[in-house]
């Protein structure tokens, strides 16, 4: 074995080595004159094929720094199996998998045959002059690439040793002479000089402080010793390993073993494999990311057992398909994303109801295109504590999907941007469809119109009535007939709006004489212009006579930026002042003239 030295943090002097340090061969300390060995690793041979570990004061000092090949590259007890035929790698930017190592006819030298994550990178499928020398899923996600051009990766240890090591703290100025003493004595060299202990010291100590790593886009393959990552990161809660070089679960196992607090854990953007013995359980693990894994619900389920307790899963953008759960699986589960995974049918989705503690539920762009509960009943028997959902993204091209949501007892929030259906309305007329056709609702895409970001009373009673008026001429129509049933399908709130106390004091059920049918011509001959003044400023709308106060102080209220809804007075031409003071009352009840002005008062 040629002679190999590395820096290290110890400059020897004529020392008493320790017992294992003895063995190793003489020819690796190279005497530079009193017997000083200059900076090189003291190399400890473990067995007849002298494979290299860490000296002996490395390893007390938990040195982190990569021990070096002479290519450069970086070693590691594992490395003959990070080079096998499953491993990640990353070249150029790209990462892949070795699917094959070998020579290639006419071609000299060996050769590793990489599928790409990213099919743009490749050639072939692994077929080369019609033969196979491996398979892909894509078409032209394989092509052959040199050794030296590819990146097998790091360690964990090492990985988090560049990205929180580099900062000196005043700890190493504090250690007390005792210890040196101890280490001396530890390893049996009482006249070691320690050279950079300083810094050793001083990067343990912002080690245990941490709480939170990120190691993404790290180029992590393997763990490292895993006595090191207890003993260094003993404090960690949450870690991110996301779009790394790891490609089997068991990696992740392994490192879940040794941190005894972490509970958040984002695996995102890693192709893994299961281990074929059988998974260990980790109880303390609540928060899951797997997402961009091309994980299927099978999968996901096998997740549930090893992590029992996980409240919050983003399993996004995987190969989930059908969905099935029983008791066993997803107790305490409170949050579950599973956007744009090809699920399709609402079906699939019923098929979470056995999750009974669902709050949060994200199943946008999952390529959904109908809701249907399939029960008359106003409230379903399921998802009973569902309080946040998103569908945006998806195919819905339907109002009575929209109603459908009603049917969901405690849904509060809603995200539903990006569905065909919003496009048939305008986008005030769609919110307040959503709003009526929605009794529990109080968010609305994460915004509103009214204070807050959350829907007033007022503000939903003004869309509620602008939806009894919008369908009343074709409730009238259908009522008593064949066709009610289709109608209170799709308008399954509008009898507990005809009926409901609030609007039945009001208006009770409406008459012909009440629904005006605002096509283009007649709501174009019957607008009003209004000149609405706030402080000096004057603007001129036009508004239906028709329209409510209520509707008119929305209105005021966003076009001059005002945190309040105003008070109004209506100034006519004779100079008397009229209070619009009561809002369920329209502004053809005050005699509301074109060019009237009304005045804003804060």
């Amino acid at each position: 074995m040629d002679d190999q030295r590395f820096p290290c943090h110890a400059l020897f002097y004529e020392t008493q080595l320790c017992q294992s340090q003895a063995t190793a061969d003489n020819s690796n300390r190279r005497q530079t004159g009193a017997g000083k060995v200059n900076y090189v690793h003291s190399l400890l041979f473990l067995n007849e094929k002298n494979q290299i570990n860490r000296c002996v004061l490395c390893e007390k000092l938990a040195c982190l720094q990569p021990m070096k090949t002479q290519t450069g590259m970086v070693s590691s007890d594992n490395s003959i199996q990070q080079e096998a035929v499953g491993s990640r790698i990353e070249s150029g930017g790209f990462i892949g998998t070795v699917r094959f190592v070998g020579l290639l006819p006419e071609h000299a030298g060996q050769w590793y045959g990489i599928e790409w994550d990213n099919p743009s990178r490749g050639k072939h499928n692994g077929t080369v002059n019609g033969v196979q020398f491996f398979q892909t899923g894509h078409p032209t996600a394989g092509s052959f690439v040199r050794r030296e051009k590819l990146n097998f990766g790091r360690t964990l240890i090492e990985a988090i040793a560049a990205q929180y090591g580099n900062e000196e703290s005043d700890i190493a100025k504090r250690i007390h002479e005792q210890q040196i003493i101890s280490l001396q004595r530890s390893i049996n060299a009482p006249f070691i000089e320690f050279v950079g202990f300083d810094k050793v010291s001083s990067k343990q100590g912002k080690f245990e402080s941490l709480k939170m790593i990120s190691a993404r886009a790290q180029h992590v393959s393997s763990l490292g010793d895993p006595s090191q990552l207890n003993t260094l990161f003993q404090n960690i809660q949450q870690l991110d390993l996301s779009k790394n070089l790891l490609n089997s679960w068991q990696t992740v196992f392994d490192v879940c073993r040794q941190l005894d607090q972490l509970f958040w854990l984002n695996v995102n953007a890693n192709l893994l494999t299961f281990p074929e013995e059988p998974p260990p359980v980790f109880p303390k693990i609540t928060i899951l990311i797997c997402g961009y894994m091309r994980l299927t619900w099978q999968d996901i389920k096998r997740l549930s057992l090893i992590f029992p307790n996980i409240n919050e899963l983003r399993a996004n953008d995987n190969n989930i398909t059908h969905l099935d759960t029983d008791s066993r699986h997803f107790k305490n589960l409170e949050i579950l994303d599973l956007e744009h995974n090809p699920i399709g049918q609402w079906q699939e989705v019923m098929k979470l109801n056995t999750i009974k503690g669902l709050q949060e539920l994200n199943i946008g762009g999952i390529r959904l295109e109908r809701i249907d509960f399939g029960t008359a009943q106003a409230k379903a028997d399921c998802f009973p504590n569902l309080t946040k959902l998103c569908l945006s993204n998806n195919l819905i091209n339907d109002w009575t999907s929209v109603s459908e949501l009603n049917r969901l007892p405690n849904l509060e929030g809603l995200r539903f941007s990006n569905n065909p259906i919003l496009t048939s309305e305008n986008p005030d007329t769609v919110i307040a469809l959503v709003v009526a056709k929605i009794a529990s609702l109080k968010v609305h895409n994460g915004r509103n119109l009214i204070g807050d970001l959350r829907i007033s009373g007022e503000f939903r009673r003004g869309c509620e009535y602008d939806y009894l008026k919008k369908y009343g001429l074709e409730w009238l129509r259908v009522k008593n007939t064949p066709k009610e049933t289709d109608f209170l399908k799709e308008h399954n709130r509008y009898l507990d709006l005809v009926h409901s106390e609030y609007h039945f004091c009001l208006y009770g059920e409406l008459e012909h004489a009440e629904l005006k049918i605002e096509d283009n011509s007649k709501l174009k001959n019957s607008l009003i212009g209004l000149n609405l003044v706030h402080k000096g400023r004057e603007v001129s709308k036009k508004v239906s006579p028709f329209m409510l106060v209520q509707k008119l102080r929305i209105l005021v209220q966003k076009l001059f930026k005002l945190e309040d809804l105003p008070a109004l007075v209506c100034l006519e031409e004779n100079q008397f002042e009229i209070p619009l003071d009561d809002e369920t009352k329209e502004l053809d009840y005050y005699c509301v003239k074109d060019n009237d002005r009304v005045f804003v008062n804060i």
